[in-house]
């Protein structure tokens, strides 16, 4: 026995199938206690048994409806942009499992840059095992059988009865996963011949499913291009910024590694981490629109061109605020040089009132300073260092920072003798 079913824009949505079982349940009754021939009571009890038994159906029905909606929310409540695709997909069968019972799952998912037929798609599966070579002749024969008795091979297949040696005490099921234009990939299901057949209960169930998966992973996919293209405008901003001071040339990249690994020793959380890489990365993006003659001076600055240079974050927030996806770093932009005590600029602000991001961007990019080479100086020894954060701690800088970066000397050491700046922010302009 074999069904090919296709999308229809006609399809009546749960609900108002439901509402419309229920009108047929009432006008059948009626009609057959219009149409009885039999004593009142005989009727009566036709009617009830009639009433009963197309209650039965409908409550059979709700339940399936119920079931779906159920899984469905149980799905979209795990699903977010940063989950990763391949898990959600075992997720989402192990969960349909229970609905649609199977020996075997597959799912199998293109390429985000290449349709399935260029490349071979990751298969993920639950269930028996099963190898990629048995898997893809079992699915030639449902498309042979399909063919041969219905003409043309669809979208979705099933077969729950063949004579095809490869489909023997099997019966199969093939959905697309697509969404618009986009093929994504597809899920096979596999059942033996003492397991019931394949049914429209199933289909349906498991076509809900692989719509909402579908509208997942394109946006999954939107959003790691987007990702690629901050990052990208990333890159070009320091790069900017580094071409405008060799001696500065990866600065704001090893402020940012020291950041996040004191973020990491002070218990901050993996988003609160990857906020502080980028915004240490631009905390000194306003340097771009300071003279020239200021920022490569040799020599000691005059008040003037201090209060120049204090401009810096200032002139970076204003820079980055009319970018969506950089506002969340502004404060830590626009208040890394705060001090403690309420000395700092831009904004005069002191103790906790300071934004944490820009606390720990403060001692990193004060330690980076301090170890590295100036035109007017060679770069601190640690015991001086050591000494200077020991003085301004809890004056300049928030205490426990502090005690983050000094009670551990092998991360001191490694800032301060191996500056690499890392691959991804690699760049040429450097000299």
């Amino acid at each position: 026995m074999t069904a090919s079913f296709t999308s229809s824009k006609t399809d009546i949505d749960p609900l108002h199938a439901s509402v419309l079982a229920g009108i047929c349940v009432a006008e059948r009754a009626a009609n057959e206690a219009a149409n009885v021939t039999a004593s009142p009571h005989e009727a009566m009890e036709r009617v009830n048994k009639t009433l009963v038994h197309d209650i039965e159906q409908l409550s059979i029905s709700l339940s399936d409806k119920f079931e779906e909606i159920r899984l469905i929310h149980d799905l979209t409540a795990k699903l977010e942009l940063e989950s990763d695709a391949n898990a959600i997909c075992i997720d989402m069968l192990k969960q349909l499992s229970v609905c649609v019972p199977w020996r075997t799952a597959v799912v199998e998912l293109c390429p985000a840059d290449a349709e399935c037929l260029d490349e071979e798609p990751e298969r993920l599966s639950v269930g028996d095992p099963i190898e990629i070579s048995e898997l893809e002749s079992i699915i030639a024969a449902a498309w042979r059988h399909t063919a041969k008795t219905d003409g043309i091979v669809r979208d979705i297949t099933i077969v729950n009865q063949s004579d095809d040696p490869q489909l023997d005490n099997r019966r199969l099921m093939i959905l697309p996963i697509h969404r618009g234009g986009t093929h994504l990939g597809r899920m096979i299901a596999l059942r033996t011949h003492d397991q019931p057949e394949f049914n429209t209960v199933d289909i349906d169930l498991v076509r809900s499913v692989l719509m909402m998966l579908s509208m997942h992973l394109v946006n999954q996919r939107q959003y790691i291009e987007m990702q690629s293209m901050l990052e990208g405008m990333v890159r070009s901003l320091a790069s900017a910024l580094d071409a405008k001071d060799a001696y500065t040339c990866g600065h704001s990249s090893r402020v940012a590694d020291l950041a996040v690994a004191l973020s990491r020793r002070l218990g901050m959380s993996q988003h609160d981490s990857d906020s502080l890489q980028l915004a240490g990365i631009l905390h000194d993006i306003g340097k771009i629109g300071i003279d020239d003659s200021v920022l490569k001076k040799p020599g000691a600055l005059t008040d003037e061109e201090f209060d120049q240079i204090k401009q810096h974050p200032v002139l970076g927030y204003e820079i980055l605020k009319g970018i969506r996806p950089f506002r969340h770093i502004l404060p830590a932009v626009r208040h890394h040089h705060e001090s403690w005590d309420g000395r700092g600029y831009p904004d005069g602000l002191a103790g906790e009132s300071i934004p944490r991001a820009a606390q720990i961007l403060a001692v990193a990019d004060s330690f980076d300073a301090m170890v590295s080479d100036r035109p007017y100086r060679k770069g601190m020894p640690l015991d001086k260092v050591r000494k200077i954060f020991l003085e301004g701690r809890g004056k300049q800088w928030a205490s426990d920072v502090v005690d983050a970066l000094l009670s551990n000397e092998e991360l001191m050491i490694r800032f301060a003798e191996n500056y690499q700046t890392p691959p991804e922010f690699d760049t040429a302009v450097c000299t």
